[in-house]
């Protein structure tokens, strides 16, 4: 496993749920790219510096191994 900042992890979640979304080209998206978390789909938006990225199989084990296969339920009082 990585040591992985709280922004990665909460990208590699929403990109889990919802599939693929653009974000910007940032070091956190490269850094995740890197360790072959997620793919750049090839889908590009100049105009935004975004890219498109999808998570990978490595980045769905990663997320299961570190929080299960779900995210945790968030508590209403």
């Amino acid at each position: 496993m990585h040591k992985l900042a709280p922004g990665s992890i909460s990208r590699l979640q929403n990109l889990s749920t919802l599939g693929p979304r653009f974000y910007q080209v940032s070091v956190y998206m490269r850094r995740l790219e890197t360790l072959g978390l997620v793919a750049a789909t090839g889908r590009s938006n100049p105009a935004s510096d975004s890219v498109e990225y999808e998570i990978t199989d490595a980045g769905r084990v990663e997320l299961e191994e570190r929080y299960g296969s779900s995210p945790p339920a968030i508590k209403d009082d």
